[in-house]
Order: structure tokens, then sequence, then C-alpha cells
């Protein structure tokens, strides 16, 4: 196995494309999967799906397994390899294996259209999962938590006018500089306020840009943020705080603000039952797999949470044992990791099929 998962990795490495849409990628994945027994089909424009048939003829029951496209070649080895050990097992493969390649390049809702589909209501999908690398001190341990998984995120952009004049008139000026600092400091305390110290959220802003020449007032300052959470009513309470503390400003200074703000993804919630039966079946043997249950979740997002919306399923983290910045130029792992992340996808195969609260 390791030869093989390593190999898979290393060709995905290789592959190198001008164009955003990721054909040269689906047709090695192509190469590679028509030589297992598996129904293959094209999905969202340079998607890939590949079904599996359960050793029993009879069965409808259907688990299936995402891995991101380009930028993601451990995560498409991972599957690769699945499907080389599906295949090995031939009439014993105990239930039907759905596995989703999820284009990514200039599309950041890849699941979201694979999802709209229908393909998993199609293939009687029950449950979902994904594996995700990730820099970590501990060295192939799968990490997970149940319900709050990875954020709700916003993109702000928050404008605010002014009235720009030379300092020797500032009195006849808006100073929207002024206004944008007095805002984001009142924003900083109003989210401590506003929801109970438990609830996992976060508001930060990371640049703050104003237009106007070296001896004028500022008209025009904006500040570029983001809001996150874990509900939709976290969420939306933030945001209603946001424009409540901007009408203060407004009044305050004689400004206008205006607030923008672009959902990019919800919040990838981990069903609770599910969890717990993967971790029992994750540890089963105690010595191949460790689990590590997050205390926190993670301020990150991911557009699983499409498939979630459709079906029970869980997002995990597979620790590389390197603390290295996560970029696909910096990021490098011994490759072993992906043979414990094939291991476990296949515990996460025999999780019991029973009925799951939704």
């Amino acid at each position: 196995m390791p030869e093989n998962t390593s190999r898979f990795y290393r060709d995905l490495c290789q592959i190198t494309e001008a164009d955003p849409q990721e054909i040269k990628l689906r047709d090695y994945l192509t190469e590679v999967l028509k030589q297992h027994p598996c129904r293959l089909s094209e999905i969202a424009a340079t998607g890939l799906a590949a079904y599996f048939r359960a050793g029993d003829s009879n069965c409808r029951h259907t688990v299936a397994f995402r891995s991101e496209m380009k930028g993601h070649e451990g995560h498409m080895a991972m599957l690769l390899g699945l499907a080389r050990e599906i295949a090995l097992m031939g009439p014993t493969l105990p239930i039907n294996v759905l596995l989703l390649f999820q284009p990514v390049e200039g599309d950041i809702n890849g699941a979201k259209r694979i999802a709209a589909t229908g393909i998993l209501k199609q293939y009687d999908v029950e449950r979902i999962f994904s594996l995700h690398l990730t820099p970590s001190e501990i060295k192939g341990a799968i990490m997970g938590r149940p319900l709050e998984m990875m954020a709700k995120t916003g993109d702000l952009e928050i404008t605010v006018h002014g009235k720009g004049t030379p300092f020797s008139t500032y009195e006849k000026g808006i100073d929207s500089l002024l206004a944008g600092c007095v805002l984001l400091q009142r924003l900083y305390k109003m989210e401590k306020s506003c929801l109970p110290t438990d609830s996992f959220r976060l508001l930060k802003f990371s640049r703050m840009e104003s237009k106007g020449s070296p001896d004028t007032i500022a008209e025009k300052t904006v500040l570029h943020g983001t809001l996150r959470s874990y509900s939709e009513k976290d969420f939306s309470a933030l945001l209603y705080g946001i424009r409540q503390t901007v009408e203060q400003i407004q009044e305050e200074h004689s400004c206008k603000i205006d607030v923008a703000c672009s959902e990019i993804h919800p919040a990838v919630l981990n069903d609770e039952d599910l969890f717990e039966m993967a971790r029992e079946a994750l540890g089963s043997d105690g010595r191949a797999l460790r689990f590590v249950t997050l205390r926190k979740p993670i301020l990150a997002s991911d557009d699983f949470s499409y498939y979630l919306q459709k079906v029970p399923g869980l997002y995990l983290l597979l620790g590389t044992g390197e603390e290295a910045p996560f970029s696909p130029k910096a990021f490098t792992f011994d490759e072993s990791i992906l043979d414990t992340g094939v291991s476990a996808y296949l515990h996460l195969l025999r999780v019991p099929l029973v009925p799951l609260r939704r």
C-alpha cells in the first residue's frame, strides 16, 4: 500500500495546468480509477465521481468520501488509495461507496454545485466523510469534534464616507479616518458583549485604508475584516450588532457608513451521533490510529458544509507532525501519513449503519 499511495501523490504533484479547469487532473484520476470495478461519471464540470457496488447486490446503503482537487494532491492520493483497497475487497465490500473528487480552482462552491446535482440522493448516500491534512505536532492523529467544527464565514467591508477638506479648514470636513478608528474599537467591544463567552465566534479586521492627500482630511475610509460563527443565530446577532454600532458612529460623527457582508460558506457541523461511532471505530484497534477530540472548533471555513445540509457526515483532520505554515508551496509532510489516511477511511467505511438523528 505505501508505494502506490505515495506514487499517486507524486504523480499528482507533477500535473500542472495553465487552464484553471483541472482537466489534466481529472484525466489522471480517470486513468487510475478505470482500472477498478467502479462506475465513473463527470460531475460539476470538471469533477469526478466513482461508485463502487457492495458485494451484496441488494445493498441500498452508500457511504461517500470527498476530496478536493487542484492543490489537494494528498487528499486525492488518499482517495485513490482507498479506491484500490475497496477494489481488493471484491465481494466482501460491505456497503456501496461513492468517491467524490471536487473541483476547486476558480470555484469556492464546488461542494455546493455537486450537492445540487442530486448525486447524494441518486446513490442513496447515508453519510459522508472528508479527511484534511493539517500541520500538527501529533503525527498521524485523526482529529475532530462533534457539532461545531468549521466556521460560517463572511467577508466584511465597511466604508465610512466623510468629507475631505484641507487641514487648514479641518472644521469644515468630516474625518472618515477618525470615525473609522472609533468604529473599530467600538466593534471589538461589541463583539465581547454581544454573545455569551462560551459561544465560539470571531470578529477581526485585517486592514483599514483611507483616501486623501497628505494635507487633507480623509474623505473615505474602508475597513476589511471577517465575521465567523458556528450558528446562523450567532452570525445574525453579530451582524445586527455591527449595524447598530454603525448607526451610533454615523450619528456621533455625522458621516455615512455602508456595511457589506459577503457570506462564503455555512458552518461545518459534525453529526454528533456519527462522531461518537466514528471515534469508536477509529480507536477500535487502539494501536494503528490515534483519535484526538478537539476542545475548540477551527476558525477556518470549508464548503464541505453543503454536503452536511443533505446527509450526516464528518469533517476530520489528519495531523502531519509538522508545524509548518499551511500553503501549497510551503506545506511538506512525511508521505507515510497518506497511508494513515487510507487506513482511517477504511475504519470509517465500517462504522455501523444505525439510524442517525437529524
